[in-house]
């Protein structure tokens, strides 16, 4: 039992380092008007796959951490509790479907295990494209008192960068899911 605990934390750990590096060194922004930028980026790839690989709680706590560490060392102060949260959302409804959606756990065929961890992959991105805008429009708009349009300005922003960043990294996460459960055996 110990040892499956420490290897649950090395990989949400490495999980966690991985999306923060991606935020913080692999990501594109691209000017969306009004000052704001829309960030693209595939870390969120590897809080999906620490979902898949590691449950709701590991799985969403790493993504969690990971991106809210990145939004406080880049600068991004004010947005890391939304982050978090958004992360978390993102992890959990991840993890929610691949074990009571799509039954992954029990799946015992190749290709049935993977279009389980598709489903859940895209139904954590469909949550996280509808929740993480309203957190952020939620969190600038009541926590911040930022007027109500540049909150909704931001919030559109921020659903379209999520949208276009949560195509590439679902695509990402069945590659990388496939290549570990091929090559280590580690998935689920």
């Amino acid at each position: 039992m110990q040892e499956q605990q420490i290897k649950k934390l090395t990989l949400a750990g490495m999980f966690a380092a991985l999306a923060f590096a991606c935020f913080s060194y692999l990501r594109i922004e691209i000017p969306m008007g009004l000052g704001l930028t829309g960030k693209i980026y595939v870390g969120h790839a590897f809080i999906l796959l620490s979902a898949l690989v590691l449950g709701a709680k590991y799985g969403a706590l790493s993504g969690a951490i990971g991106l809210a560490l990145a939004d406080l060392l880049a600068g991004y102060t004010t947005s890391a509790p939304p982050t978090f949260l958004a992360k978390f959302l993102l992890g959990w409804s991840t993890a929610w479907a691949a074990q009571h959606l799509c039954c992954l756990d029990q799946q015992t065929e190749d290709k049935a295990r993977l279009r389980g961890a598709s489903l859940a992959a895209i139904f954590g991105s469909v949550v996280n494209v509808v929740t993480e805008p309203l957190i952020r429009f939620s969190f600038k708009f009541f926590i911040l008192g930022m007027p109500q349009q540049i909150a909704y300005v931001s919030a559109v922003n921020c659903a379209v960068s999520m949208a276009v960043s949560n195509v590439v990294s679902v695509v990402l996460t069945v590659v990388l899911y496939k290549v570990m459960e091929k090559n280590i055996g580690a998935v689920a």
